[in-house]
């Protein structure tokens, strides 16, 4: 089995952030190097917050390739985390409630190349990368073998059995927690430093475990070191990938830096 054969059942679900013009040029960009990916898949939904007002262009923008495609905005915006929560709620719910199989769930600054269609996978109930930041590499003495152990998905790009899963992030959790921050002094907007075992990716780990879903890992390991390699390299902090392509897999946060291709 090849990635493009599930891709083809599949429901591309994005989520991101909008607050100005420059944004929406730059997600133009991001839809137009995708397009070949895009393409293959049986629908697209895109949930949106917004820093200004700015959805009808974004509408505008996402209809002008895809005039069917599903478009969710978010009634609020709840910010860094939370925001990112909410949204990819939105797009796991819509599979749920119009019975869709199977999400292929982006952020919307994560680039594809045509490669990724060719790419062999077992089959499995969920298809991730792991999250690996050079924290990671030195608490397991840079035993990579460790690191490939370890289960902590990103959540900038993966592919989920959603009839297999009864919800994806707790909404009532969500609603406390946001209640709660609102309450912190001087918040500086990681809501990890303050409440443990709060992040998208273990929610997100939760709900695969909670389902007993398979999992197959999309590196195989000489691609695993390679990334581990990189990551210690450069000394990468951030488990999220940033910049750094992977078997045609970009979350390509920073367009005007270089990317790290493994």
């Amino acid at each position: 089995m090849n990635l493009k054969q599930l891709i083809n059942k599949s429901v591309y679900g994005t989520v991101g952030y909008i607050s100005s013009q420059n944004d929406l040029d730059l997600l133009e960009s991001y839809i137009i190097y995708n397009l070949p990916i895009l393409k293959e898949f049986k629908h697209i939904v895109v949930a949106t917050n917004y820093g200004s007002d700015f959805q009808s262009q974004n509408t505008q923008l996402w209809k002008k390739y895809f005039p069917d495609c599903i478009l969710i905005d978010s009634e609020v915006n709840r910010g860094h985390s939370f925001g990112t929560a909410d949204l990819d709620n939105l797009v796991f719910n819509w599979c749920k409630e119009n019975d869709k199989e199977w999400l292929c769930k982006v952020s919307n600054d994560t680039i594809l190349q045509e490669s990724i269609l060719d790419k062999n996978i077992n089959e499995a109930d969920f298809y991730y990368l792991i999250g690996i930041s050079y924290e990671d590499l030195y608490l397991n003495s840079f035993n990579y073998k460790k690191i490939l152990d370890k289960f902590f998905p990103q959540t900038n790009f993966y592919l989920i059995n959603v009839s297999k899963c009864d919800y994806l992030n707790n909404k009532d959790y969500l609603d406390i927690t946001y209640k709660q921050m609102k309450t912190i002094p001087n918040y500086n907007g990681k809501i990890w430093e303050y409440i443990e075992g709060w992040s998208c990716e273990l929610f997100l780990k939760q709900c695969v475990e909670r389902n007993n879903l398979t999992k197959h890992y999309l590196l195989d390991i000489n691609k695993h070191n390679k990334l581990c390699d990189a990551v210690n390299t450069y000394k990468i902090g951030d488990p999220s990938h940033k910049n750094v392509m992977i078997e045609g897999i970009c979350h390509f946060h920073s367009p005007t830096q270089n990317v790290i291709e493994i």
